[in-house]
């Protein structure tokens, strides 16, 4: 995922990746898109809840998770657990 993939809403389209990478934090692909209600109202945080999303990657349909903030761990554990033991 490097940005422009298209963003599925319950199957529809309504949004672009802008922007991805690896997380190493969380062990998966991040990437941050701006999502378009289809009938032009507002994007509300519970309208974000209420679907399952979608990113098209290159033709793969992959499932994508919604975080309303951005993925954090202060203290470098999740990272520290993936490394293993020095």
């Amino acid at each position: 995922m490097w940005g422009g993939e298209l963003v599925l809403r319950d199957g529809q389209p309504v949004g672009q990746v802008m922007s991805g990478a690896w997380g190493e934090a969380l062990g998966a692909y991040v990437g941050l898109a701006y999502i378009r209600h289809p009938d032009g109202d507002l994007v509300t945080p519970a309208y974000l809840r209420e679907s399952s999303y979608q990113v098209n990657v290159a033709g793969d349909i992959r499932p994508a998770t919604v975080h309303l903030r951005a993925p954090y761990d202060p203290a470098g554990t999740r990272v520290r657990l993936r490394a293993g033991p020095p």
